[in-house]
């Protein structure tokens, strides 16, 4: 630490005994309380970060945030590997670059506010593998007209507004960011296109007063109709990542949680029905591994419902599978006396990978 002024922290590979033993951890926080301590794959509490590496098996492949077993706010770092193949370190060979999982992975990490921690092998002679270099230098000019979108900006859809992620219309997926200083500014990122010249996603209630391609400047099409943003007539898609800069006018629509209560037929200590709706994203509500569980909002009076949106916990995502507490079955009910439910307006099975097999999935 002494010797190396500009070293940032310590990357740790899995917790080491000496250190512990040692108190070590403890004296990097006393001597430089600016560091950042990491923990490879071990959530560790004296460490910043949890970093999740080489994870795999997701579906997209780059969007490694699936993988990602520990909740946020707490700091989570994605490592990984830039060659396709191969060791972490050089090994003699000029492995492939898989350029879209690449991009993916930079902009799903982006985009869910995870940390991304990209790894090269190591130089020779002062040179990367050619194709790493290649890479870099595709990258270094890639980003140019589209890094408003990423530079200063909070993944879209969480605890700072913005759009919803993930699966959208006829097999599209991506991410949205959104302005860490202007909440009406926000960013799509189609990082898999869907199959005609349409995109369609949920407008979160967001009133849209206009639609640009940063790379072209260009005006797209757009319209809104039962909660969703459609935009239309997009003669081509960019193959990695296209970017589309949403302007909006504020949001209308969204009940604040002061409006209504919550019950729920069973509640963990500590996590009470009321914190699935309170607005902070660090509290939640916990079921205690009841099947069936209901979660009731009262409004109150009758009001118009068009969706529900529910952010699960990534710590309990479906990596690995055997410790999932994601949705599987759900069925919508509503009620104009809070008795009469009738049968459920909306019904859908999800896929053990947490995303929805029914168009009626939220």
């Amino acid at each position: 630490m002494r010797r190396y002024p500009d070293l940032a922290g310590f990357w740790i590979d899995n917790d080491n005994a000496y250190w512990e033993r040692n108190g070590l951890y403890e004296r990097v926080r006393r001597e430089r309380p600016d560091y950042l301590l990491s923990n490879n794959n071990e959530d560790t509490p004296i460490m910043d970060t949890i970093s999740n590496e080489q994870k795999t098996g997701m579906t997209p492949a780059y969007d490694y945030p699936q993988a990602v077993y520990t909740a946020a706010p707490r700091l989570i770092e994605a490592c990984f590997k830039l060659p396709t193949s191969g060791a972490w370190w050089y090994s003699g060979s000029n492995s492939a670059v898989d350029y879209k999982r690449t991009l993916g992975r930079y902009l799903a990490n982006k985009g869910s506010d995870v940390k991304a921690l990209m790894a090269e092998t190591a130089m020779v002679n002062g040179r990367f593998p050619s194709n790493q270099e290649a890479f870099n230098d595709f990258a270094a000019g890639y980003f140019d007209k589209i890094w408003p979108s990423i530079e200063g900006t909070y993944g879209g859809g969480y605890d700072h507004g913005g759009f919803a992620p993930g699966f959208w219309n006829d097999g599209a997926h991506g991410v949205t960011t959104v302005s860490k200083t202007d909440p009406d500014k926000h960013y799509l990122h189609v990082l898999t296109p869907p199959s005609g010249r349409t995109l369609s996603l949920r407008d979160n209630g967001y009133k849209v007063k206009r639609v640009t391609n940063p790379r072209t400047s260009a005006m797209v099409a757009h319209s809104q109709s039962g909660g969703k943003l459609t935009l239309s007539g997009v003669s081509s898609w960019d193959q990695y990542d296209t970017v589309f800069a949403v302007e909006t006018s504020g949001r209308e629509g969204v009940y604040p949680p002061s409006s209504y209560t919550m019950s729920a037929s069973a509640s963990g200590s500590g996590h009470p029905a009321q914190a699935a709706a309170d607005g902070d994203y660090s509290t939640f509500w916990d079921a205690t591994s009841a099947k069936p569980v209901s979660l009731r909002f009262d409004l109150g009076t009758p009001k118009r419902i068009q969706y529900i949106g529910i952010n699960q916990r990534e710590d309990s995502t479906t990596y690995p599978a055997s410790n999932s507490a994601r949705i599987k079955n759900y069925r919508v009910y509503v009620s104009a006396d809070g008795k009469d439910w009738g049968s459920p307006v909306k019904t859908a099975h999800c896929r053990t990978t947490g995303v929805c097999s029914s168009s009626t999935c939220p």
